[in-house]
């Protein structure tokens, strides 16, 4: 596999109209490019210095991305950017996805090919299919008994907007409570070992208190990852990493400022 390290600067105030382009724009373009594995961007404190590091099957996808689409990134975030972003070329000597493979490599015969191949990918298929089944089932239907299925009772839940959580099912009730026509759409879906990693789109209306805010009735979209990990047919640790402040602003917490005021004032 093969990474590029881009380092960019933003104007400041600007890192929740870079996250709204990057996650309209910036993605749907890395997505249709061939060999593209997942990116992943940092921001130092400060909130102006990014650090975006996306995985590549080979060299040359990253490469041929470079010189067809990236000109197209730099267009859509060209706005809010200082100067002009760094581009590194990095050989990536060891991952958790390194084993996952593009079907390039060469095999030693067809036929060991075929049996690695199955006794990698049922597993893996029935993890991605409880991730599906917990966005679907437990978030977009609130089932009580598909959570009980699915989720582990000692399941441990990590998400920035929402320190403590200690139980998952109420979580998910309170959100639902807060959109009840909360949905989750799967954008994409990536599966190693015993984990899931999933790009999703959630939409709703938001018709009850969330995070100290009353009901507005405004529809709203946020895009995010998630990655859930799998035991014994359950998830038995969760991580979601999302830009809440994108939600709160199309809540009317008009600024940034506003919308930090509020989530803080929420924990």
């Amino acid at each position: 596999m093969f990474a590029r390290n881009v380092s960019l600067r933003l104007k400041p105030g600007k890192l929740s109209e870079f996250t709204r382009s990057f996650d309209k724009e910036v993605l749907s373009v890395m997505r249709r490019q061939a060999g593209f594995r997942d990116v992943i961007t940092f921001a130092l404190p400060g909130d102006v210095e990014l650090i975006a590091f996306s995985l590549w099957d080979s060299k040359e996808h990253a490469d041929a991305y470079h010189a067809s689409a990236y000109p197209k990134v730099l267009q859509a975030i060209n706005a809010i950017l200082d100067g002009t972003p760094k581009v590194q070329s990095l050989n990536l000597i060891n991952s958790t996805m390194q084993h996952a493979g593009s079907g390039s490599g060469k095999a030693a015969s067809a036929s060991s090919a075929a049996a690695a191949s199955s006794r990698e990918t049922a597993p893996t298929a029935e993890n991605k299919e409880i991730a599906r089944r917990f966005l679907e089932e437990c978030w977009n239907k609130g089932d009580k008994h598909a959570m009980r299925e699915l989720i582990a009772d000692h399941c441990r839940y990590h998400d920035p907007a929402f320190p403590g959580v200690e139980n998952i099912q109420q979580h998910i009730s309170s959100c639902r409570s807060a959109f009840p026509d909360l949905h989750f759409s799967i954008d994409d879906m990536i599966a190693e070992r015993n984990e899931v990693v999933v790009h999703w789109t959630a939409r709703g209306t938001h018709r009850g208190l969330f995070l100290g805010l009353q009901p507005t009735n405004r529809t709203c979209a946020v895009s995010g990852t998630s990655i859930s990990r799998i035991e014994g047919g359950k998830l038995i640790e969760h991580w979601a990493d999302w830009n809440v402040m994108t939600l709160m602003e199309q809540l009317g917490a008009t600024s940034a400022s506003k919308a930090a005021e509020k989530v803080a004032h929420s924990k």
